[in-house]
Formats: structure tokens, sequence, C-alpha cells
């Protein structure tokens, strides 16, 4: 079959693969040095992919750039490099990357480079512990070169040992149901620690006070804003703790819910986007501590009706319910 039919058909059934072969993308986009301006787009052999690159490149880092927001904050606090890992759940969709700071051939350092991994059909754990160690060895190969031919063989390359790793595992949903303890189990971690789960109880508070009015215990039928969470995180390994908040947000919201989680490496703390990400909210992507705090630590003052009905859903949680 020609490359513009397949290409064709997956535009058709994105996520819908079933062979093992068809069951993983890569692509790249951003700045490197072996081009002049941006990357003529590599390995968009899905919508997903087009998706991905406007939301977080044109819209996201673009905004902010052509806003000047960084800027401004670069003249007030230390400014962060793009130096992340991201998981983005979208629509049943998966899709994972890397995004680093890097610059084009006439050496503007403004856009990071991004390269993104789709994932049909693959559980999550075995994902992170699979495809995230792969692209780092893709940012160090595409660091290391200023050919644009060496750049699109190493996705390619990538893609295909990708792929012959697919052929051990099978078919699957991304998540298993998710149980009634999961947020039991976000108690345990050491951050999530204080009087009564304190940081746990204003994440979630947090939660209800910008996403939406709606009460904690149920997600049906309301509509929410896209919001940001700056969670800590405990040292790696890393892949427990994303697996219980990502099914916790998709318990509360839906599965058609997009949450996108952005990890700065070398940092312990993660970046949750609830929500079609805008610019406003992936300005954290170089926004340090000192403007953008812990989630967990901002000093709300929640009502005790709130915190009764917070610690009755942990207490409810634990029992099962």
């Amino acid at each position: 079959m020609s490359s513009p039919i397949k290409k064709f058909i997956r535009r058709l059934i994105p996520g819908g693969q079933n062979s093992p072969l068809e069951r993983v993308f890569v692509a790249a986009f951003g700045k490197h040095p072996g081009w002049d301006d941006h990357i003529d787009d590599i390995g968009f052999e899905t919508d997903i992919f087009i998706t991905v690159k406007r939301l977080l490149y044109i819209q996201g880092v673009g905004g902010n750039i052509d806003s000047g927001s960084w800027d401004a904050l670069q003249k007030n606090q230390p400014i962060e490099e793009f130096k992340h890992a991201l998981v983005w759940y979208m629509g049943g969709n998966l899709i994972v990357g890397r995004i680093w700071s890097s610059r084009d051939g006439k050496g503007r350092t403004s856009y990071p480079m991004v390269v993104c991994v789709q994932c049909c059909r693959l559980p999550l754990e075995w994902v992170l512990n699979n495809v995230l160690p792969l692209l780092e060895r893709v940012e160090e190969a595409c660091v290391a070169t200023i050919s644009a031919a060496e750049v699109r063989l190493t996705i390619e390359n990538a893609q295909k040992e990708l792929r012959q790793l697919t052929q051990q595992c099978e078919l699957s949903p991304i998540l298993s149901p998710v149980g009634a303890d999961v947020m039991a189990k976000l108690t345990e971690y050491p951050e999530m620690e204080g009087p009564n789960h304190q940081g746990l109880l204003r994440i979630l508070y947090h939660i209800e006070r910008e996403a939406t009015q709606d009460h904690l215990d149920t997600s049906k039928g309301k509509a929410f804003r896209p919001t940001l969470l700056r969670i800590p995180i405990s040292p790696p390994p890393v892949t427990e703790s994303m697996v219980l908040w990502i099914s916790f947000l998709l318990k509360k919201f839906g599965m058609n819910t997009s949450v996108l989680m952005l990890m700065p490496q070398q940092k312990q703390r993660m970046d949750i986007i609830i929500g079609e990400p805008t610019q406003l909210q992936l300005y954290c992507l170089r926004a340090s501590l000192a403007v953008i705090p812990l989630t967990s630590s901002i000093p709300y003052s929640m009502s005790p009706e709130f915190i009764n009905r917070a610690i009755k859903l942990i207490e409810d949680s634990r029992n099962g319910k």
C-alpha cells in the first residue's frame, strides 16, 4: 500500500490500529540547527500530531513568545529552560514526548524542539517504562548533530525500535479500570502529608475552585475550564504517581477529558493541565516555583464544609466506596 493511502487511512481511524507495527508513531517539530527556521514536520502520519503542535507549540509556546510574557518574566525572575518530559491523554489517545531548548540554523533560541510518540492501545505503565527512556536517547542524538538528515534518521530509527518493542506487548486499554481507592493511594505519598493530608486537600480545593463549581464526588454533566495544577512528586521513579493522578482526574472529569502532564527534568514537581491547554496554562513551561508555587503549598482558606466533604471522600476511598 502506498504511503499517501496509508496516511489517509490513519487519519480516518486514529488510534484504531491493531497491528503492532501500526500502534506507535513518532514525530518531531520545532527548532534545530539543521533548519534555518522551524523544522519541516517529521512523521506527521496522524492528525493527533497536528493537534499537539497547534496547542502546545503554535498557541502555547508561540503565544507566550509573541505576547512577551516570558521576556517579562526573564527581567524579574529566573526563567527555566525547556527540558521536559510530557504525557498527554487526549480523547482516548496517549502521547508522550520530550521538549528541550534548542536553536535554528541562524542561532535563534526562543523556540524548543519537540519529539512526540503517539501510542495506540498500549498500557500507560508500559509506555512510561519503555518509551520515555528511549526518547531521552533521541534527544541526546538530536542535540549532538547539526544535520537535518541525521535528525530524520534518528526519528525513523526510533519509530522502528519502538515498533519492535510493541510486539512484546499485548493490545490493552491505556488505563486499567480505575478503582475506588485511587484517592486513598494518593494520600500515601510523602508530599501529600500534613494535618488531615493538607497538601492533597489544597489540590482538591484548587480543582473545585478553578475548574468547576461542581462537588468533588461527581463529574456528570458539568463544564469546566482548563486548569493548571503544580504537584510535588517523590523522587524517581514517578510512574505510579503519574498513573494515579491521571486516573483520578479522568475518573472525576470523564474519559474524554484532556490531561497533559509536564515534568521538568531534575525537578521534583509535575505540572498537570486539565482540559485543552491554552497559552495561559502553558506559561508554566518556563515559570519557576517563585512564579507559580506548588498548588499543595497555597494557603487557601478552606471552609469546614469543604474540608469535611473532602475528608469523607478520602475515607470512603480507603473503604473501597
